[in-house]
């Protein structure tokens, strides 16, 4: 409970009225729980969707006002995170080059870029979900922030940590691959219980394999191009599989609804 406590205050803007002892190990060995706090996201967005919906009945409002939410929420961490990494990989250093630049507080062209990019898809699949199905977009936001920290496990039990040091390195350090079986249940049982509540079809079930695939590749990839993962990467592999999610929902709906 304590790791997951601490992981609620690092990873989240939540006002936990409770202070544990900061202890690295601790918060290193809950990354298994990190799932944990995109269901805490989940939830309240999705009861910000719920307490708008009586107010807001323009579909593109409420989705961008669930987007700022949920930025607010996470006071941007991950955001920051796939910024840095996109200014690192993309500016065709070195490794230790691209490091040097993931490092730096500004944001380069590259990561700007991907940041417009990130919001506008990410707006418009939504709602085109919401469009062409029916799936409210408070749906979306209640499944995506859990299934997209499933890959941040992944990632630290599947690569080393890049650098000597780091924010990130305790939890590579602390992850392995039961901590990936842990955090997978988790989701899958935070799927199955959110699919029989609305009624959504059991191809989530599938897309949650995929979704942990991409994770894989993109720790190997980012093993082979900077030597490892970062937090920065950490942050970026959450951003980009929320997108992937949001995606695949949408694919599958145009196959089979």
């Amino acid at each position: 409970m304590k790791g997951i406590i601490l992981l609620l205050k690092f990873m989240t803007r939540l006002p936990i009225g409770v202070e544990p002892k900061f202890d690295s190990d601790s918060i290193g060995k809950s990354m298994k729980f990190f799932p944990i706090v995109g269901m805490v996201i989940g939830l309240i967005l999705f009861a910000f969707f719920w307490g708008f919906s009586g107010i807001i009945y323009t579909p593109m409002l409420m989705i961008v006002l669930l987007v700022i939410i949920e930025v607010i929420l996470t006071g941007g961490l991950h955001l920051d995170g796939l910024a840095d990494t996109f200014d690192g990989i993309f500016s065709y250093r070195s490794k230790q080059k691209m490091l040097d630049i993931m490092k730096d507080s500004s944001l380069g062209t590259n990561g700007g870029l991907v940041l417009i990019l990130y919001f506008i898809l990410k707006i418009v699949l939504i709602y085109e979900l919401e469009m062409t199905i029916g799936l409210p977009s408070g749906i979306v936001f209640l499944l995506t922030p859990a299934i997209a920290r499933l890959n941040s496990v992944i990632n630290c039990a599947s690569a080393p940590y890049a650098r000597a040091t780091g924010l990130g390195k305790t939890f590579v350090d602390n992850t392995n691959g039961f901590g990936v079986i842990v955090a997978t249940v988790l989701v899958l049982l935070y799927t199955i219980v959110i699919g029989y509540l609305f009624l959504l079809p059991v191809v989530m079930l599938i897309i949650i394999p995929i979704v942990m695939l991409f994770g894989f590749i993109f720790a190997k990839l980012m093993t082979r191009k900077i030597g490892g993962v970062t937090g920065d990467t950490l942050g970026a592999v959450v951003e980009l599989s929320e997108i992937l999610v949001i995606l695949l929902i949408y694919i599958f709906a145009v196959l089979f609804v």
